[in-house]
């Protein structure tokens, strides 16, 4: 009987707990202070991790962070800079810490939470070892395997396919979210309306960005923005990213052509590259994070905590 693993967005866990352990404090009329309580933060993350393996009878969990460094900035730097002046919960940063140290949370160099946990779910078929990635994001509809959205208590199993199609739609509709537009005016309806009438194809999500007065590379961008990694485009060993998504259709010729931009982000970057790093005021500077960062051995090797 193969076992269940269950792929849990830690990124999600370790927010909501930090914001759920804050409370503001006013000690007089002008005096504020924000006060937070890490077992209470704690406390909540042990809980859901075991609501979550009593709900769909786990017998493994595997915990994923995001990585302050990311590589889809080096192709497109407005990549989440809408989130440039969010203010943090101020425990945010040892509550990963300590999933890390404690609980073995995954987090890879230069890829999101986002990433590891679609590389995982994509490495084994769910007969040899069935996985399901716990998330409240409904970028998982673009990975093949099960995903459980535990806000909605909604399960969904794309095929492979079906994941490609979604793919294709976020492409077309961008994600406001995440910082990129897709096509100029175009939704999530729109989006599958015109993949519906037109096909499921990239040369139907490249005719509707020039439609639309844009170009190829918009659409390029934003499906790179848009598609998570899975097994074949990551060498977990070495935790280097191996390739992009590259459209089906595309030639020799074509994969010339955006030679320089997949060799910007694939091998070893390098982690002094600001570009890799979210930019505001309050961010310290690349060359700090690394030694702020503490280096703890896991199972996939060595990860960078921040």
């Amino acid at each position: 009987m193969s076992k269940t693993t269950i792929l849990i967005d830690a990124d999600v866990l370790a927010f909501e707990s930090s914001i759920i352990a804050q409370e503001n404090i006013q000690w007089e009329e002008e005096l504020w202070t924000v006060h937070a309580d890490m077992t209470v933060a704690k406390e909540r993350v042990i809980g859901r991790i075991e609501q979550f393996k009593d709900l769909l009878k786990a017998d493994e969990v595997v915990l994923a962070l995001s990585d302050r460094a990311n590589f889809r900035r080096k192709l497109f730097p407005d990549y989440k800079s809408n989130r440039r002046k969010s203010v943090l919960p101020i425990i945010l940063k040892p509550m990963k810490e300590w999933m890390i140290n404690e609980l073995n949370a995954q987090l890879w160099a230069n890829i999101e939470a986002d990433d590891i946990l679609s590389i995982l779910a994509t490495e084994y078929p769910n007969w040899k070892d069935k996985r399901i990635i716990v998330s409240i994001d409904k970028d998982f509809k673009g990975v093949p395997g099960i995903f459980y959205d535990y806000n909605r208590e909604e399960y969904h199993e794309p095929t492979e396919e079906e994941a490609d199609n979604f793919h294709l739609v976020q492409t077309l509709m961008g994600d406001s979210t995440d910082g990129f537009s897709g096509v100029k005016g175009v939704g999530p309806v729109a989006a599958e309306r015109w993949l519906d009438e037109n096909g499921y194809t990239w040369e139907s999500v490249v005719a509707l960005y020039e439609k639309k007065g844009q170009t190829e590379q918009d659409a390029l961008i934003n499906a790179w923005m848009a598609r998570l990694l899975r097994k074949e485009q990551y060498n977990k060993k070495q935790k280097q990213i191996t390739k992009l998504w590259t459209p089906k259709n595309y030639q020799i010729a074509d994969k010339r052509r955006i030679t320089t931009q997949v060799h910007s982000v694939t091998g070893l970057l390098d982690g002094d590259d600001s570009a890799l790093f979210l930019q505001s005021p309050f961010d310290p500077l690349p060359n700090d994070l690394k030694t702020e960062g503490k280096c703890t051995e896991t199972t996939t090797g060595t990860t960078d905590s921040h």
